[in-house]
């Protein structure tokens, strides 16, 4: 069944992970294109996640957000920032989203 809480939560990650790769465009806030993205991102990514958690479970949409998050941002400083993980940063985050999933489909929170 659809749950919009998702859609909400899809908008809280998406936003965060704007936000959160953006941070380093700044310039410790001294450019005001970026500054102000960020801040916008991060007004939408935390509206956006009180949205979500009023459908889905807490837990469950935190531990999603944050994962979720983390291998977005890893994935977007990849093109931004030409960082590249290695393996056991690959293998963490193939763990970070495996935990969510699991908790996501088995939990009964």
């Amino acid at each position: 069944m659809f749950n919009i809480g998702f859609l909400w939560l899809a908008l809280s990650i998406g936003s965060e992970i704007t936000g959160t790769s953006m941070i380093k465009k700044t310039n410790n806030f001294k450019k005001l294109g970026p500054s102000v993205l960020v801040i916008s991102a991060y007004c939408l990514c935390y509206f956006a996640l009180t949205k979500a958690m009023g459908f889905i479970p807490v837990g469950v949409a935190y531990s999603l957000w944050c994962g979720f998050g983390i291998v977005g941002v890893t994935f977007v400083s990849m093109l931004l920032y030409k960082q590249k993980p290695d393996l056991p940063a690959i293998f963490a985050m193939a763990l970070i989203i495996s935990g969510g999933v699991i908790m996501n489909i088995f939990s009964q929170m």
